[in-house]
């Protein structure tokens, strides 16, 4: 199990967000974070439990530490109660997600490529998310925070984007190097090779997953 950062230790003590959750961007990849894309997707006919929180149009952890400008600008106690503003639970964050995009973005592409929403003005809170710099993209995504012990039975791993050296780097590793045994190994072999997206030398991981995504979704 992944261990959270001290400093996204910090942020969900601030923020309140409990059960030590995956974070994931919502039909959307940042370069910052990785060079390797995992792209998943919740199993069909798994119901979220009510209480599972939850999802935010923003990076969180971004808020929290004052890297998303706000109009006016907000002091801690302002970001703590933003956030709750927003926080949805997992039973609603995707039709909240589809009236987002459908409010603020032309085709639902802009948003997946990173384009500025033409709408941040909240209703509910009365704070404007600025869409100019210093903001970049993560003010504008929507993260989406999955407990733990949800994972296993909600996601599935639906492909992953990787160069074409770093895949042949890991399968080296996997069959020279690893611990696991060889049904294991043969089985990571095979899905690796179906459900890889090799970019281009041309394009980033990150600018291949973008464009994938937005076929997926057209």
């Amino acid at each position: 199990m992944p261990t959270a950062t001290e400093r996204t230790q910090r942020a969900e003590h601030g923020l309140g967000i409990a059960g030590k959750p995956y974070y994931f961007y919502a039909l959307r990849a940042d370069g910052r974070f990785s060079f390797v894309v995992f792209l998943l997707s919740e199993v069909e006919g798994v119901g979220w439990p009510p209480d599972a929180r939850g999802a935010t149009p923003f990076d969180s952890g971004g808020m929290w530490f004052g890297r998303i400008a706000t109009a006016p600008p907000l002091d801690q106690d302002g970001r703590r109660a933003l956030f709750k503003t927003h926080d949805v639970p997992l039973v609603a964050w995707r039709s909240e997600f589809k009236t987002y995009i459908r409010t603020r973005y032309r085709a639902v592409a802009d948003y997946i490529r990173g384009g500025t929403p033409d709408h941040a003005q909240s209703q509910r809170s009365g704070h404007a998310i600025v869409t100019d710099k210093p903001n970049e993209a993560p003010a504008w995504t929507w993260e989406v925070r999955v407990p733990h012990q949800l994972a296993a039975r909600h996601l599935k791993l639906q492909a992953v984007c990787i160069s074409e050296e770093n895949r042949n780097s890991y399968l080296g590793w996997l069959w020279e190097d690893s611990p696991l045994s060889s049904s294991d190994r043969r089985e990571i072999d095979g899905w690796l090779r179906r459900h890889a997206i090799v970019p281009s030398p041309s394009l980033s991981e990150v600018d291949r997953t973008a464009e994938w995504l937005v076929q997926e979704a057209a």
